[in-house]
């Protein structure tokens, strides 16, 4: 497999989870960067603690890198993921429709191709663990929300290849933090749509775009706009 220089990788049959085996690595003493891959997780997670469906047949798989982005940056790592997958699914499906939704999904179709996990192993010098979940063969049932898989056959490992390569030239895009307006920029432009209902924690409204942070603006109502740093994010369907 070809990766980009410098990118080594560890790839093993079944694991608990690629994101807590970044972190049993780091503790050994590893800091990358390494692409840690699995065929299958036996205890995947998502945000909010959620579980992680990981079937084979998917890709499931986490970058492990040290950064010199102050620690206040760590969060827009996510971005720079979802833009990743977003250009490596594109380069194998270029008519695959494919919006981002804050904080951390890319929707196919409007169900979820993927998830993201974003996690910040040591804070100075930073270092972090980005877990992608790309739903390849097989989507997730019984979920509160649509999943959605790619449907083309295209392997995990040439999902990998292509995404550790638009994951590399979008954290040199990113510049550490430096260059976070034109990843929010390449972002916006890739995003559902502003006025797109969803709800934020239970309550209802509408995706108002980002502010220069990376936080979610929500319409609540036609005179609020709140600024939203964390909370769980639904679609809400045009009909409900």
């Amino acid at each position: 497999m070809k990766l980009p220089p410098a990118h080594r990788l560890v790839h093993l049959d079944r694991v608990d989870s690629t994101n807590l085996e970044a972190f049993r690595l780091f503790q050994g003493g590893e800091s990358g960067p390494l692409w840690i891959w699995a065929d299958e997780q036996t205890a995947g997670r998502g945000r909010l603690g959620r579980a992680w469906q990981s079937p084979p047949g998917n890709l499931y798989a986490t970058f492990l890198w040290q950064s010199h982005a102050p620690q206040a940056a760590a969060s827009q790592a996510g971005f720079v993921a979802a833009l990743a997958v977003h250009d490596a699914v594109k380069a194998l499906c270029p008519k695959a429709q494919l919006r981002l939704k804050w904080p951390n999904d890319v929707l196919l179709d409007g169900g979820k191709l993927c998830g993201l996990l974003a996690e910040t192993l040591q804070a100075s010098p930073l270092v972090l663990a980005m877990g992608f979940g790309v739903n390849l063969a097989h989507a997730p049932a019984g979920l509160p929300y649509a999943a959605a898989r790619l449907g083309a056959d295209v392997p995990p490992s040439v999902m990998l290849e292509r995404l550790a390569e638009a994951f590399a030239a979008r954290l040199s895009q990113w510049q550490e933090g430096r260059g976070f307006p034109s990843i929010r920029e390449d972002w916006c432009a890739r995003s559902v749509p502003v006025g797109t209902r969803m709800s934020v924690d239970g309550r209802n409204g509408q995706f108002a775009g980002l502010d220069a942070s990376g936080a979610l603006l929500f319409q609540e109502t036609p005179n609020e706009v709140r600024t939203v740093h964390a909370g769980d994010v639904q679609l809400v369907p045009e009909h409900s």
